[in-house]
Protein backbone atom coordinates (compact mmCIF):
# COMPACT_ATOMS: atom_id res chain seq x y z
CA UNK A 1 0.00 0.00 0.00
CA UNK A 2 2.94 2.15 0.75
CA UNK A 3 4.83 1.46 -2.23
CA UNK A 4 1.47 2.10 -4.56
CA UNK A 5 1.06 5.51 -2.63
CA UNK A 6 4.64 6.50 -3.31
CA UNK A 7 4.44 5.67 -6.79
CA UNK A 8 1.53 7.72 -7.05
CA UNK A 9 3.48 10.87 -5.91
CA UNK A 10 6.13 10.03 -7.84
CA UNK A 11 4.09 10.44 -11.18
CA UNK A 12 2.30 14.01 -9.56
CA UNK A 13 5.38 15.54 -9.00
CA UNK A 14 6.81 14.49 -12.46
CA UNK A 15 3.89 15.83 -13.46
CA UNK A 16 3.62 19.35 -12.20
CA UNK A 17 6.43 21.17 -13.88
CA UNK A 18 4.35 19.93 -17.70
CA UNK A 19 1.14 21.14 -15.34
CA UNK A 20 2.49 24.21 -14.86
CA UNK A 21 4.15 24.77 -18.47
CA UNK A 22 0.86 24.03 -20.41
CA UNK A 23 -1.77 25.63 -18.39
CA UNK A 24 -3.99 27.12 -20.57
CA UNK A 25 -2.53 25.74 -23.81
CA UNK A 26 -4.04 23.65 -26.61
CA UNK A 27 -3.55 20.12 -26.88
CA UNK A 28 -5.04 18.50 -30.28
CA UNK A 29 -5.60 15.01 -30.21
CA UNK A 30 -6.46 12.78 -33.20
CA UNK A 31 -8.72 10.31 -32.81
CA UNK A 32 -7.47 7.28 -35.15
CA UNK A 33 -7.49 3.81 -36.16
CA UNK A 34 -9.64 1.28 -33.88
CA UNK A 35 -9.41 3.08 -30.58
CA UNK A 36 -12.03 5.45 -32.19
CA UNK A 37 -14.50 2.00 -32.82
CA UNK A 38 -14.02 0.98 -29.32
CA UNK A 39 -16.22 2.52 -26.82
CA UNK A 40 -14.00 1.83 -24.01
CA UNK A 41 -10.71 3.06 -24.76
CA UNK A 42 -12.72 6.04 -26.33
CA UNK A 43 -14.25 6.43 -22.35
CA UNK A 44 -10.88 5.88 -21.15
CA UNK A 45 -9.17 8.99 -23.79
CA UNK A 46 -12.17 11.04 -22.48
CA UNK A 47 -11.41 10.64 -19.13
CA UNK A 48 -7.89 11.71 -19.95
CA UNK A 49 -9.18 14.87 -21.28
CA UNK A 50 -11.16 14.91 -18.35
CA UNK A 51 -8.13 15.61 -16.11
CA UNK A 52 -6.33 18.06 -18.68
CA UNK A 53 -9.44 19.80 -18.39
CA UNK A 54 -9.13 20.07 -14.62
CA UNK A 55 -5.59 20.79 -14.20
CA UNK A 56 -6.23 24.36 -16.79
CA UNK A 57 -4.99 22.54 -20.07
CA UNK A 58 -7.21 22.60 -23.16
CA UNK A 59 -7.67 19.68 -25.27
CA UNK A 60 -9.76 19.97 -28.21
CA UNK A 61 -10.89 16.54 -29.80
CA UNK A 62 -10.47 16.17 -33.52
CA UNK A 63 -12.06 12.94 -34.86
CA UNK A 64 -12.98 10.97 -38.15
CA UNK A 65 -15.22 8.41 -39.73
CA UNK A 66 -13.40 6.80 -42.68
CA UNK A 67 -15.24 2.65 -41.55
CA UNK A 68 -18.88 4.11 -41.28
CA UNK A 69 -18.60 6.62 -44.05
CA UNK A 70 -17.52 3.27 -45.95
CA UNK A 71 -20.60 1.24 -44.83
CA UNK A 72 -22.87 3.65 -45.19
CA UNK A 73 -22.07 4.59 -48.27
CA UNK A 74 -22.19 0.42 -49.35
CA UNK A 75 -25.38 0.39 -47.40
CA UNK A 76 -26.65 3.09 -50.16
CA UNK A 77 -25.49 0.70 -53.33
CA UNK A 78 -22.27 2.66 -53.48
CA UNK A 79 -18.92 1.83 -53.34
CA UNK A 80 -16.03 3.67 -51.87
CA UNK A 81 -13.38 4.69 -54.53
CA UNK A 82 -9.85 5.92 -53.82
CA UNK A 83 -7.02 7.61 -56.18
CA UNK A 84 -3.68 8.29 -54.01
CA UNK A 85 -5.44 6.92 -50.87
CA UNK A 86 -7.94 9.89 -51.15
CA UNK A 87 -11.30 9.52 -50.98
CA UNK A 88 -13.42 10.53 -54.55
CA UNK A 89 -16.12 12.10 -53.25
CA UNK A 90 -19.23 13.47 -55.53
CA UNK A 91 -22.06 15.27 -54.62
CA UNK A 92 -24.05 12.12 -53.55
CA UNK A 93 -21.06 11.30 -51.19
CA UNK A 94 -20.68 14.31 -49.59
CA UNK A 95 -24.28 13.90 -48.89
CA UNK A 96 -23.43 10.70 -47.04
CA UNK A 97 -19.89 11.75 -45.27
CA UNK A 98 -21.43 15.24 -44.09
CA UNK A 99 -24.53 13.11 -42.24
CA UNK A 100 -22.48 9.76 -40.95
CA UNK A 101 -19.68 12.59 -39.44
CA UNK A 102 -21.82 15.15 -37.81
CA UNK A 103 -25.46 13.49 -36.98
CA UNK A 104 -24.24 9.93 -36.05
CA UNK A 105 -20.58 9.74 -35.00
CA UNK A 106 -20.70 13.16 -33.36
CA UNK A 107 -23.42 12.22 -31.31
CA UNK A 108 -21.98 8.85 -30.58
CA UNK A 109 -18.78 10.98 -29.14
CA UNK A 110 -20.82 13.24 -27.13
CA UNK A 111 -22.74 9.88 -25.46
CA UNK A 112 -19.01 8.68 -24.27
CA UNK A 113 -18.16 12.01 -23.34
CA UNK A 114 -21.02 12.06 -20.72
CA UNK A 115 -20.20 8.54 -19.47
CA UNK A 116 -17.03 9.69 -19.23
CA UNK A 117 -18.35 12.31 -17.03
CA UNK A 118 -17.34 15.37 -19.29
CA UNK A 119 -19.08 18.01 -21.65
CA UNK A 120 -18.91 18.37 -25.60
CA UNK A 121 -20.13 20.22 -28.48
CA UNK A 122 -19.72 19.66 -32.20
CA UNK A 123 -17.96 21.99 -34.29
CA UNK A 124 -17.69 21.32 -38.69
CA UNK A 125 -17.66 23.00 -41.70
CA UNK A 126 -21.42 21.97 -42.29
CA UNK A 127 -23.16 23.96 -39.19
CA UNK A 128 -20.89 26.48 -38.24
CA UNK A 129 -18.26 27.11 -41.07
CA UNK A 130 -15.50 26.25 -38.67
CA UNK A 131 -13.33 24.50 -40.64
CA UNK A 132 -12.26 25.88 -44.23
CA UNK A 133 -10.84 24.54 -47.77
CA UNK A 134 -10.18 24.83 -51.44
CA UNK A 135 -10.79 22.18 -53.64
CA UNK A 136 -7.98 19.56 -53.43
CA UNK A 137 -5.91 18.66 -56.29
CA UNK A 138 -3.02 16.23 -56.73
CA UNK A 139 0.54 17.44 -58.65
CA UNK A 140 1.14 13.82 -59.44
CA UNK A 141 -2.42 12.43 -61.17
CA UNK A 142 -3.02 16.01 -63.13
CA UNK A 143 -6.83 16.20 -64.41
CA UNK A 144 -7.60 14.15 -61.64
CA UNK A 145 -10.93 15.26 -60.27
CA UNK A 146 -11.88 13.78 -56.51
CA UNK A 147 -14.69 15.85 -56.15
CA UNK A 148 -15.62 17.13 -53.40
CA UNK A 149 -12.38 16.40 -51.50
CA UNK A 150 -10.70 20.01 -49.82
CA UNK A 151 -7.44 21.12 -48.34
CA UNK A 152 -7.89 22.62 -45.24
CA UNK A 153 -6.56 26.22 -45.40
CA UNK A 154 -8.38 27.89 -42.29
CA UNK A 155 -10.17 27.58 -39.00
CA UNK A 156 -12.73 30.34 -37.30
CA UNK A 157 -10.86 29.75 -33.34
CA UNK A 158 -13.49 32.09 -31.72
CA UNK A 159 -15.91 28.64 -30.65
CA UNK A 160 -13.05 27.11 -29.67
CA UNK A 161 -11.80 29.80 -27.33
CA UNK A 162 -15.10 30.50 -26.09
CA UNK A 163 -15.55 26.49 -25.62
CA UNK A 164 -12.96 26.86 -22.29
CA UNK A 165 -14.54 30.43 -20.86
CA UNK A 166 -17.49 29.01 -18.34
CA UNK A 167 -18.68 32.00 -18.52
CA UNK A 168 -19.98 30.98 -22.08
CA UNK A 169 -22.16 28.01 -21.06
CA UNK A 170 -25.31 28.43 -19.14
CA UNK A 171 -24.65 26.38 -16.41
CA UNK A 172 -21.02 27.75 -16.26
CA UNK A 173 -19.31 24.24 -17.14
CA UNK A 174 -16.58 23.53 -19.56
CA UNK A 175 -16.87 22.17 -22.83
CA UNK A 176 -14.70 19.96 -24.96
CA UNK A 177 -14.99 20.96 -28.50
CA UNK A 178 -15.76 17.27 -30.45
CA UNK A 179 -14.31 19.00 -34.67
CA UNK A 180 -15.23 16.62 -37.71
CA UNK A 181 -12.96 17.14 -40.68
CA UNK A 182 -16.05 18.13 -43.06
CA UNK A 183 -15.15 22.14 -44.22
CA UNK A 184 -16.93 24.61 -46.33
CA UNK A 185 -15.48 26.72 -49.14
CA UNK A 186 -13.80 29.73 -49.48
CA UNK A 187 -14.21 32.36 -51.57
CA UNK A 188 -16.49 31.81 -55.03
CA UNK A 189 -16.53 28.10 -53.19
CA UNK A 190 -18.61 29.66 -50.09
CA UNK A 191 -21.72 26.99 -49.21
CA UNK A 192 -19.79 24.29 -50.81
CA UNK A 193 -18.65 21.12 -48.43
CA UNK A 194 -15.49 19.50 -48.76
CA UNK A 195 -14.73 15.88 -46.92
CA UNK A 196 -10.86 16.93 -45.69
CA UNK A 197 -7.90 14.65 -44.27
CA UNK A 198 -8.78 14.06 -40.66
CA UNK A 199 -5.02 13.94 -39.99
CA UNK A 200 -4.39 17.09 -42.26
CA UNK A 201 -7.59 18.73 -40.75
CA UNK A 202 -6.28 18.13 -36.90
CA UNK A 203 -2.66 19.52 -38.30
CA UNK A 204 -4.13 22.87 -39.74
CA UNK A 205 -6.63 23.64 -36.32
CA UNK A 206 -3.07 23.39 -34.54
CA UNK A 207 -1.24 25.32 -36.18
CA UNK A 208 -4.52 27.90 -36.26
CA UNK A 209 -4.83 27.69 -32.44
CA UNK A 210 -0.85 27.93 -31.85
CA UNK A 211 -1.28 24.64 -29.75
CA UNK A 212 1.38 23.18 -27.85
CA UNK A 213 1.08 19.46 -28.60
CA UNK A 214 -0.89 17.67 -31.81
CA UNK A 215 -1.06 13.80 -30.41
CA UNK A 216 -2.59 11.44 -32.80
CA UNK A 217 -4.30 8.63 -30.89
CA UNK A 218 -3.49 5.58 -33.16
CA UNK A 219 -3.20 1.97 -33.65
CA UNK A 220 0.71 1.35 -33.27
CA UNK A 221 2.70 2.96 -30.28
CA UNK A 222 4.96 5.31 -32.58
CA UNK A 223 7.48 4.82 -35.39
CA UNK A 224 9.17 1.39 -35.30
CA UNK A 225 13.02 1.00 -35.92
CA UNK A 226 11.95 -2.16 -37.58
CA UNK A 227 8.43 -3.00 -38.22
CA UNK A 228 9.19 -6.65 -37.40
CA UNK A 229 9.30 -5.26 -33.76
CA UNK A 230 6.75 -3.08 -32.61
CA UNK A 231 8.32 -3.22 -28.89
CA UNK A 232 11.03 -0.86 -30.57
CA UNK A 233 10.22 2.57 -31.51
CA UNK A 234 11.96 5.86 -32.05
CA UNK A 235 11.27 7.83 -29.03
CA UNK A 236 12.25 11.18 -30.16
CA UNK A 237 12.56 12.57 -33.94
CA UNK A 238 13.35 16.11 -35.62
CA UNK A 239 11.62 16.75 -38.63
CA UNK A 240 14.73 16.15 -40.86
CA UNK A 241 15.11 12.64 -38.97
CA UNK A 242 11.32 11.50 -40.06
CA UNK A 243 11.93 12.82 -43.29
CA UNK A 244 15.10 10.38 -43.88
CA UNK A 245 12.94 7.94 -42.79
CA UNK A 246 10.09 8.36 -45.14
CA UNK A 247 12.44 8.87 -47.88
CA UNK A 248 14.29 5.22 -46.94
CA UNK A 249 10.98 3.51 -46.92
CA UNK A 250 11.09 2.90 -42.98
CA UNK A 251 7.76 4.91 -42.95
CA UNK A 252 5.50 4.36 -45.59
CA UNK A 253 2.23 3.54 -46.15
CA UNK A 254 -0.59 5.35 -44.20
CA UNK A 255 1.97 6.64 -41.62
CA UNK A 256 3.10 8.82 -44.63
CA UNK A 257 0.31 10.94 -44.21
CA UNK A 258 0.50 11.73 -40.50
CA UNK A 259 3.68 12.12 -40.96
CA UNK A 260 3.52 14.61 -42.79
CA UNK A 261 0.62 16.26 -41.07
CA UNK A 262 3.03 16.52 -38.02
CA UNK A 263 6.09 18.16 -40.01
CA UNK A 264 3.17 20.53 -41.38
CA UNK A 265 2.04 21.68 -37.23
CA UNK A 266 5.68 21.42 -36.42
CA UNK A 267 6.53 24.25 -39.50
CA UNK A 268 3.24 26.64 -38.12
CA UNK A 269 4.62 27.01 -35.06
CA UNK A 270 3.19 23.76 -32.72
CA UNK A 271 5.82 22.91 -30.26
CA UNK A 272 5.65 19.25 -30.45
CA UNK A 273 3.61 16.38 -32.34
CA UNK A 274 3.31 12.93 -30.65
CA UNK A 275 2.31 9.90 -32.10
CA UNK A 276 0.76 6.78 -29.91
CA UNK A 277 -1.56 4.03 -29.03
CA UNK A 278 -4.67 4.04 -27.99
CA UNK A 279 -5.04 1.17 -26.38
CA UNK A 280 -2.70 1.61 -24.24
CA UNK A 281 -4.24 3.18 -21.13
CA UNK A 282 -3.64 6.58 -20.07
CA UNK A 283 -1.29 7.07 -23.25
CA UNK A 284 -2.36 10.60 -23.51
CA UNK A 285 -1.39 11.24 -20.17
CA UNK A 286 2.13 9.04 -19.82
CA UNK A 287 2.71 11.11 -23.13
CA UNK A 288 2.21 14.30 -21.68
CA UNK A 289 3.09 14.08 -18.01
CA UNK A 290 6.15 12.05 -18.05
CA UNK A 291 9.74 12.92 -19.30
CA UNK A 292 10.08 9.61 -21.13
CA UNK A 293 6.80 9.46 -22.80
CA UNK A 294 5.83 6.11 -23.95
CA UNK A 295 4.82 6.76 -28.14
CA UNK A 296 6.81 8.97 -30.52
CA UNK A 297 7.98 12.43 -29.90
CA UNK A 298 8.44 14.64 -32.79
CA UNK A 299 9.61 18.56 -32.78
CA UNK A 300 11.03 20.64 -35.28
CA UNK A 301 14.90 20.82 -34.79
CA UNK A 302 16.58 18.82 -31.66
CA UNK A 303 17.54 21.34 -29.14
CA UNK A 304 21.79 21.45 -29.03
CA UNK A 305 23.19 20.38 -25.85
Amino acid sequence: MMEEARKKAQALTEALPYIKRFKNRFVVVKLGGSAQDDPEILKSIFTDCQILLAVGIRPVIVYGGGRKISGAMKESGRSARFIHGQRVTDAAAIDIVARVLCDEVGRELLGLLREAGGLGFLLNGRDHAFLRAIKKTLPEAPGVDLGFVGEPVAIDATPIHNAFEQRHWPDGKERLPLIAPLACGCGRESGVLYNVNGDTAAAQIARDLHAEKLVFISDISGIYRDKNDPAAIFPHLDRREVMELVRGGVVAGGMIPKVEACVFALEGGVDKAHIVAGALPHALLLEIFTISGIGTEIVLERQQP
